[in-house]
């Protein structure tokens, strides 16, 4: 087997800084412990290179750091749905790609969409897919879901919310 391209390496370590950095995000708001104390426990459980445990630990810090900004972009780029409502990893797919998106310019923004559509194809419910792309696409363009400013190459299932879940906020369709 021959040697793996250096812009794959990056790639494939970025990937892996980005799942070490989801982790983080669902121990933090699951359990409420700093920051530091989580990233320790979650990087023990991962092997990863320096650049690699840097890169996660920016991520995770900035959107610990910037945690309300980044939800307050979540709620006005979902539309019709309620914050509570939005399963803990998928909340925490796009709080990491938001932190990407804001916080960490060097990644361009189409990548740290695609990034968080295959985190989410990982790790999330399939359904879901739909609604980050629509919520990252509303955030990257600065949209505001209350003025109607749809996401491009969504359907229905935008950021209405994941198909098949009713939202308690709208009226009962049927």
């Amino acid at each position: 087997i021959g040697k793996l391209p250096a812009h794959t390496l990056v790639m494939s370590r970025r990937r892996q800084g980005r799942e070490l950095a989801l982790g983080c995000l669902y121990a933090h708001f699951s359990t409420g412990e700093p920051v530091e104390t989580v990233f320790e426990g979650q990087s023990r459980r991962m092997t990863t290179d320096a650049e690699t445990a840097s890169y996660a630990h920016r991520l995770f810090a900035s959107a610990v750091e910037h945690g309300e900004e980044i939800d307050r972009l979540i709620r006005e780029s979902s539309v019709n749905w309620d914050f509570a409502r939005i399963g803990q990893i998928e909340k925490n797919i796009l709080r990491l790609a938001i932190a990407e998106l804001k916080f960490c310019l060097e990644t361009p923004a189409a990548v740290a969409i695609n990034e968080a559509l295959e985190l989410a194809r990982d790790y999330a419910a399939e359904e879901s897919r739909s609604f980050i792309n629509a919520v990252l696409d509303r955030v990257y363009k600065g949209g505001n879901a209350a003025a109607g400013d749809g996401a491009k190459g969504t359907d229905s299932e935008s950021a209405d919310g994941p198909p098949g879940i009713r939202n308690p906020q709208l009226p009962n369709e049927g």
